[in-house]
C-alpha cells in the first residue's frame, strides 16, 4: 500500500519537493478490505468483527489519516487514534518547534496516542499529512490556507510552454493547472480537457478590500451572464489573497493579431456582431449593478477601464464553464471588481483624478478634469466598436494604422497622443471635439468596398451615440444592448443586410456630387424614441463642448413600437430619465 500511494505522487508545479496523492487515488486505494487486512496484520488482540468496525470507520470518517499512517508505514495505528476520536477533521496535526516529541490538535492538546513515536516518525506524519489533504477547489467558495498547504496544481503540460506571468500595477496573474480530482468547477464529464486557471494574487494585503472585491465578483458572477469573467473560488496563503479565474485563449488585442486578415464572410461578421451585443449585455449588467454589504453601504457598477486586452477571448474547448459556446469562441468583460465600483452618493458621477484607466481609450470628461460617470464606459466601447469594425474589414495591421492616422505628437509630455477626441482652448475655455481623423476614419469605413448595411448601421451608431462628446448624449448601455439585439436578429435572416455591399462616397466625393444616403430608418428613429424639451441630436455631432448636468436631460417619450416593457401604473405619455428607467427596465 506504501509503494502504490508513493508511485501516485504528483509534485506540485509551485513548490518543488511538495506532493500531492490526488483523491481519486486514495479512493480507490483506501477500501474497508485493505484497512481491514492491515489493522489484523499488526493487531492480533483485535477481532475480526472489531477489525471490520474500525475499517469501516476509517472509510468513513479518517481515509486520509489512514493514508497518511500508511504511508509511514504505521497504518495498525488507526485503532488507537480512532479510539482518541483523531480523524480527517482533526488534520492537520501541529507540530510544535520546541516540541520535537509529540503532534497536537489545533485546540493545543497533545495526541496521547502518538507519545511514544520516535520523532522521526512523527516528522514524516507532519510532513506526509498535507500531501493527503490538499483541497478540493469548489466555485464560490473562499479558503484561508496554512503556510504548509500544498495547492493541487500540476506541472503545466508541454504545449503550455508559452505562458507566463503577468504583472500589473495591483496584481500578478499566473496559469495553473488543477488536478481534475482537486476542483468541483466543471462537471467531470468535461474534466478530460483540463481547462487552464489563471490565480490573480493580490499585492494588497488588505482584508476589507479584498472582502469586498471577490464579493462583487461572486455576485456579478452569479448571473452566470455569458459576456462577464466569473469568479471561480478565492484563497490566502500568508495574509496574500488570490483570486482564480478561466484562463483565456487570449485577450481581443491578441485575437485580432492571431487572425491578422479575418473572413468577411456571415459566420466570421455574425460572430462579431454577436459579441458586440454581448459585451454590451454585460456591461448593462454591471451599470445596473448595486450590492449592499452588511453595514448598509451600497455599491455601484462602473467598469472604468474597458480596452481589448481587458475583454477576453475563450476558444470553444477552453468554454467548458459555458453550457453553449460558438464554434469561434466567446468574449468575456474581465477585470472589474472593487475598483470598478463606487457609492451611492457618486452613483452619476465621480473625480476624474480618482479614475485610472489606459489613456487611449478615456473619454474626453477624464482629461478635462471633470467628473465621470457610467457614460465613460461607453466612450471606451464606442473606441473598441471602431477598432472591431476596422478589423473586420481590413485586418488587424489596419488597427495600427488607425492608430498612426489620429496619433498626434505632444510638446509637453513628448508622447504620441492617440485620443478619439481633441481639446481645444475657445475664447479662454476648454473645449472637446471628436477627432477629425476619427471622423475621416469612419468615413473612410463606410466607403469600404465590403461595407455592408449592417456595418454602415454599425458605425453610425458608434459614431452619433458612443463617441459623443457630450456625456449626457451618450446612449445608455441598456438601450445600446437592445439596439444591437436588433441588428443580430435582422443580420441572422436577412443575408443582403449581413454582407451585400453597399459602400458609400467619402465627404469629398459627396461634397463634389450627391449628398450623403438617407440612414436606415431604424437609426433616424431611435426605434419609435422621441426626445422631450430638448434638441434632438443629429447623426454625427463633431464640435460641441462637455456640460456637466446634474440631471440628464435625455428624458424619452415611449410611443407604439418601443422595446415592449411598460410597468402597469405607467401610461403611454408618461416620461422618464433614460439612464435611470430605460436600462434597469432592459436590464434582465
Amino acid at each position: 500500500l506504501k509503494e502504490s500511494l508513493d508511485n501516485a505522487r504528483v509534485e506540485c508545479a509551485l513548490r518543488s519537493h511538495s506532493f500531492i496523492v490526488p483523491r481519486d487515488v486514495q479512493d480507490d486505494l483506501i477500501t474497508e478490505s485493505t484497512i481491514m487486512k492491515v489493522i489484523q496484520a499488526h493487531n492480533s488482540n483485535i477481532s475480526e468483527d472489531e477489525a471490520k468496525e474500525y475499517a469501516k470507520k476509517t472509510r468513513q470518517c479518517a481515509p486520509h489519516l489512514f493514508a497518511t499512517l500508511a504511508f509511514i508505514k504505521r497504518g495498525a495505528d488507526i485503532c488507537s487514534l480512532l479510539d482518541e476520536e483523531i480523524t480527517d477533521e482533526t488534520l492537520p496535526l501541529v507540530r510544535k518547534q520546541d516540541d520535537r516529541n509529540a503532534l497536537y490538535r489545533k485546540d493545543g492538546t497533545p495526541v496521547e496516542a502518538m507519545k511514544k513515536w520516535k520523532w522521526n516518525h512523527l516528522e514524516k506524519f507532519d510532513r506526509v499529512q498535507w500531501w493527503m489533504i490538499s483541497l478540493v477547489f469548489k466555485p464560490g467558495k473562499h479558503y484561508p490556507l496554512d503556510e504548509k498547504t500544498v495547492l493541487p496544481f500540476v506541472p503545466l503540460g508541454s504545449n503550455d510552454g508559452t505562458l507566463g506571468n503577468k504583472q500589473g500595477g495591483y496584481s500578478e496573474v499566473y496559469p495553473v493547472r488543477i488536478h481534475p480530482a482537486h476542483h468541483k468547477f466543471w462537471p467531470s464529464a468535461r474534466q478530460d480537457n483540463k481547462p487552464l486557471v489563471a490565480v490573480k494574487a493580490l499585492f494588497s494585503s488588505d482584508r476589507k478590500e479584498f472582502e469586498r472585491e471577490s464579493e462583487i465578483l461572486h455576485t456579478l458572477g452569479g448571473k452566470d451572464h455569458p459576456h462577464l469573467i466569473k469568479l471561480l473560488a478565492t484563497y490566502e496563503i500568508g495574509n496574500k489573497f488570490h483570486l482564480m479565474f478561466p484562463y483565456a485563449n487570449a485577450n481581443l488585442r491578441k485575437y485580432w493579431e492571431d487572425h491578422a486578415t479575418p473572413s468577411f464572410d456571415a459566420s466570421t461578421v455574425l460572430w462579431s456582431l454577436r459579441q458586440m451585443s454581448g459585451i454590451a449585455s454585460g456591461l448593462s449588467l454591471i451599470h445596473n449593478f448595486k450590492l449592499k454589504f452588511k453595514n448598509g453601504e451600497q455599491w455601484w457598477g462602473r467598469h472604468g477601464d474597458i480596452k481589448p486586452e481587458n475583454i477576453l477571448w475563450f476558444a470553444q474547448d477552453q468554454s467548458c464553464f459555458l453550457s453553449d459556446c460558438d464554434p469561434m469562441g466567446v468574449l468575456q468583460i474581465a477585470d472589474f471588481g472593487l475598483g470598478r465600483f463606487h457609492g451611492r452618493d457618486s452613483r452619476s458621477r465621480v473625480k476624474a483624478d480618482t479614475v485610472f484607466s489606459s489613456p487611449t481609450y478615456e473619454p474626453p470628461e477624464c482629461k478635462m478634469g471633470l467628473l465621470v460617470s457610467r457614460a465613460y464606459d461607453i466612450w471606451s466601447l464606442g473606441c473598441i466598436y471602431l477598432e472591431f469594425i476596422t478589423w473586420l474589414l481590413q485586418g488587424s495591421k489596419a488597427i495600427d494604422d488607425f492608430a498612426d492616422h489620429r496619433g498626434r505628437y505632444t510638446t509637453d509630455t513628448e508622447i504620441d497622443d492617440d485620443n478619439f477626441f481633441t481639446i481645444v482652448m475657445e475664447e479662454g475655455v476648454q473645449r472637446a471635439t471628436t477627432r477629425e481623423e476619427v471622423i475621416d476614419w469612419s468615413d473612410k469605413l463606410h466607403a469600404n468596398h465590403n461595407c455592408s448595411q449592417l456595418i454602415h448601421d454599425l458605425l453610425d451608431l458608434t459614431m452619433s451615440g458612443l463617441l459623443v462628446v457630450e456625456t449626457e448624449r451618450r446612449i445608455g448601455a441598456g438601450w445600446l444592448r437592445v439596439k444591437l439585439q436588433q441588428m443580430v436578429k435582422r443580420a441572422g435572416t436577412d443575408l443582403e443586410y449581413l454582407l451585400k455591399p453597399v459602400p458609400r462616397a467619402t465627404r469629398s466625393e459627396r461634397s463634389n456630387s450627391s449628398p450623403l444616403p438617407e440612414a436606415s430608418k431604424t437609426n433616424e428613429k431611435r426605434n419609435s424614441v422621441t426626445f422631450v424639451n430638448q434638441e434632438k441630436p443629429s447623426r454625427l455631432k463633431v464640435h460641441s463642448g462637455v456640460r456637466v448636468m446634474e440631471n440628464p436631460k435625455d428624458l424619452v417619450l415611449r410611443n407604439r413600437g418601443t422595446p415592449s416593457f411598460k410597468p402597469e401604473h405607467v401610461g403611454k405619455n408618461l416620461t422618464w430619465p433614460l439612464h435611470q428607467r430605460l436600462d434597469q427596465q432592459l436590464a434582465g
